[in-house]
């Protein structure tokens, strides 16, 4: 077996800590996804659940870059994946206020907001309750399968708000 080919881990290795944790939760919902884990897609999905929260494409592939440079893989396969994983939801996307996006380990079993700053881009993470039990009304009322464990509402942050106030007083 050649290095690039993933294979499956073994519970001694993740025991023995030769292999992290979220590398076998990537595997295992890959592959639950019906989809092939690729040596690369692998260091791409890893890359992601390793960054703790939301990244850029850009970010991404600057991280597996990093830890193999010779990995071979682009900027472009970055993109492909992350989107592609997002279609089969393993992955979340959110469009950021100034048009980009960035991605997120989707755990279904943490659903959280995101408040978007449209002035500065700040993304705050924050949960509310209530808009788990507004999908539910939602589902129930109309049949409808709403996507609100990761939602992004846009507005102003705190910062900003505050800097607006001060221009106006000022102005």
């Amino acid at each position: 077996m050649s290095d690039s080919t993933p294979r499956a881990r073994t519970r001694r290795e993740v025991e023995r800590g030769t292999i992290g944790h979220h590398e076998v939760e990537v595997e295992r919902a890959v592959r639950a996804s019906g989809r092939r884990l690729t040596a690369q897609r692998s260091k791409i999905l890893s890359a992601l659940r390793a960054s703790g929260g939301h990244a850029t494409a850009e970010q991404i592939y600057v991280r597996v870059s990093a830890a193999d440079p010779h990995a071979g893989i682009s900027l472009s396969t970055v993109y492909r994946t992350l989107e592609q994983f997002a279609e089969v939801r393993l992955v979340a996307r959110l469009d950021g206020a100034s048009g980009s996006a960035s991605y997120e380990w989707r755990d279904p079993e943490a659903p959280h907001q995101h408040l978007l700053c449209g002035e500065c881009g700040a993304v705050d993470e924050l949960e509310l309750p209530e808009l788990v039990a507004l999908g539910e009304h939602i589902r129930e009322r109309t049949g409808f399968e709403p996507d609100i464990h990761h939602l992004g509402i846009g507005g102003l942050c705190r910062r900003c708000v505050a800097l607006r106030r001060r221009r106006s007083r000022a102005g």
